[in-house]
């Protein structure tokens, strides 16, 4: 199986690549954890209501690890961090941390191998496939082409496939 991906071009007025055309990856499902443990219970002698414990408690355990300032590392998967926003202040006296920090996120950063001499891939992606998505399924914007005129608005009509394997 390939992941799709669609041509969309920068439009953006004040943009240096105006006009410029830009790969963007077509999701086509989403996977949820039940899922997950049903096929991982499929491949191994465990149940799955004892994969979605297992799953369960992790969640909480990470929660409970990054909230007390840790990094989480889940072998061949990647590692979990908390990250934070302020604002800049002249004088460090002047620093208020319920006024100055805000949207705190979780930064992840994909467990990765080396392929080559010098490249790294992310570990979960090292069998990755592209595949140029065939047709346009969403319902153009007001005022522009329709898909069957020739595509949406960053668009281009639809393509034959082309395969990468990184």
């Amino acid at each position: 199986m390939s992941i799709n991906y669609r041509l969309y071009q920068d439009n953006r007025k004040n943009s240096k690549k105006k006009g410029h055309w830009y790969a963007r990856t077509v999701v086509t499902n989403c996977v949820d954890i039940k899922a997950l443990a049903a096929r991982i219970s499929n491949s191994c002698t465990v149940t799955e209501p004892d994969i979605l414990a297992v799953i369960s408690a992790l969640v909480t355990e990470m929660n409970y690890a990054l909230t007390q300032g840790s990094k989480v590392k889940v072998d061949g998967l990647g590692t979990f961090r908390v990250g934070i926003h302020s604002h800049g202040v002249e004088k460090a006296d002047d620093f208020n941390v319920q006024k100055d920090i805000f949207s705190p996120h979780v930064l992840f950063l994909p467990a990765s191998m080396k392929v080559g001499t010098n490249k790294r891939v992310a570990t979960l992606l090292s069998n990755l496939k592209l595949q140029e998505a065939e047709k346009y399924v969403g319902a153009p914007k007001k005022g522009k082409k329709k898909a069957a005129e020739g595509g949406a608005e960053g668009t281009p009509g639809a393509g034959g496939s082309e395969t990468h394997n990184p």
